[in-house]
């Protein structure tokens, strides 16, 4: 379940559509998805997509407010990185939902024009990107065993579509 970037261009617009393309592939990953989302490091929604008739919980303004707290709370945990490692994911249970953040990191590598995703960049100075995908769920899914046995495998199988990104 790949997704294919749709065209090769580097137009913001295409970009954008293959970030709503990979939101509603993630969606399509199980039904007790209600909403995926796609963000930048500063807080930005980039694409995201709900449920068919879903009644979202948020308006899209209290959306855009959870996905900026989503994403500062990430990066606060990053102070500790050198000795815990890197978070791969963080998961918020609430009485009404679940909700995730997954980090994505790839490389824009400056010498070849290309980007490459990584696993761990170590010392590595070339610039490196975060993205975060931002999921909720119904509250009875199992939502850390879909994230280890489903999303992050998606995610892995993506890889290449994120070097198609432009910035």
């Amino acid at each position: 379940m790949a997704v294919e970037s749709s065209s090769s261009s580097s137009s913001p617009s295409s970009s954008k559509d293959d970030l709503n393309i990979l939101c509603d592939k993630v969606l399509r990953i199980n039904a007790k998805i209600r909403f995926v989302g796609i963000a930048n490091h500063l807080g930005t929604l980039l694409a995201s997509a709900y449920r068919h008739n879903l009644v979202p919980l948020l308006t899209r303004e209290e959306t855009s407010h959870y996905v900026l707290q989503s994403i500062l709370r990430s990066a606060t945990r990053e102070d500790f990185e050198s000795k815990l490692g890197r978070q791969e994911y963080s998961i918020g249970k609430y009485q009404n939902v679940i909700r995730a953040t997954v980090l994505i990191i790839y490389i824009e590598d400056q010498t070849q024009k290309e980007n490459v995703v990584i696993e761990d960049d170590g010392e590595n100075k070339r610039n490196k990107v975060k993205l975060y995908l931002l999921l909720s769920f119904d509250v009875d899914y199992g939502v850390q065993h879909a994230i280890e046995t489903k999303i992050l495998p998606f995610m892995d199988e993506n890889r290449k579509f994120f070097s198609t990104l432009s910035r």
